[in-house]
């Protein structure tokens, strides 16, 4: 009997779990994938989900692709900016890989392309994976090295994880080499916040996605989205909790030592700089309080 222990690794084959998934989807969940059903009738498109923190993005996607792209033998290039996002995706298509959801394939392989030494490099890159999860900056710095995978593909799904970040010029870079290489490309973006960029690059998010779904109908122009929900509205189905929120003022401050690279990191990406965040994790009066 399968377990739920997931190991991650770099790379590797994912057979199908044997049985059935005891994981029952949301009615949201199956929405959105109902929305993907339509739009992806469409030869190529370009779309965004968006589900709250929790509400199951990944665990979404993931199910959806493993029927529509793996069990189809169409290649999956998923792009996040994270580790533990990379981590989280590999994670879920093992997971809910199971023989119902994808009946014609014996086992698919995938590979996790980071800047972690816990995963593979660009240079490791077969043109015989059907998963790649890559990391934005491994990828957007050696996108040469998609070359042998893209190659004779009609068809390519292109997911960007945390897809309000697609604004910025690197993912612009990879989605257009992408495009620039298959005749065909489904690109899917899953965020909780889609406008959550400055009101000028509101305009590029929809250059980017243009493609959804509106009153059942696929519709073009604007934001294109197939699906969305809100936080309040799970928390008022009692699927997600209310948040709690406490703050603590430890009057330590940070903002002096950085740069303009830094600062365009925090506003654009919501990640802090890996030596900020070292500081303050090492803080023995922050972690005391």
């Amino acid at each position: 009997m399968a377990t739920d222990t997931i190991t991650v690794k770099s790379f590797g084959d994912i057979f199908p779990r044997t049985g059935t998934n005891t994981r029952i989807s949301y009615e949201h969940q199956k929405r959105a994938m109902a929305g993907l059903d339509k739009i992806n009738q469409s030869p190529s498109y370009s779309t965004l989900v968006v589900l709250p923190t929790g509400g199951g993005k990944t665990y979404t996607a993931s199910t959806w692709l493993l029927k529509n792209a793996i069990d189809q033998k169409k290649k999956i290039l998923w792009i996040a900016h994270r580790q533990m996002l990379l981590d989280q995706a590999a994670e879920s298509f093992q997971k809910f890989a199971y023989t119902e959801t994808i009946p014609h394939v014996s086992s698919f392989s995938f590979r996790i392309v980071s800047g972690s030494t816990s995963h593979d490099r660009t240079s490791d890159i077969k043109s015989t994976d059907n998963l790649l999860i890559v990391s934005k900056d491994s990828i957007g710095r050696n996108l040469n090295r998609l070359d042998p995978w893209l190659k004779g593909e009609k068809e390519i799904y292109l997911i960007v994880d945390e897809a309000h970040h697609s604004t910025a010029k690197t993912y612009r870079r990879v989605i257009d080499y992408v495009k620039g290489k298959a005749p065909a490309v489904k690109l899917i973006g899953l965020t909780a916040t889609p406008f959550r960029t400055a009101e000028d690059e509101q305009g590029l998010l929809a250059k980017i996605y243009s493609d959804g779904i509106k009153n059942g109908q696929v519709v073009h122009g604007d934001v294109g989205i197939t699906y969305q929900i809100g936080l309040k509205e799970l928390i008022n189905r009692q699927i997600l909790s209310k948040p709690i929120f406490e703050s603590y003022y430890t009057e330590e401050m940070y903002g002096d030592s950085l740069g303009l690279d830094a600062w365009e990191s925090i506003q654009h990406l919501d990640t802090l700089p890996d030596d900020i965040a070292e500081q303050i994790a090492v803080s023995t009066a922050r972690n005391k309080l």
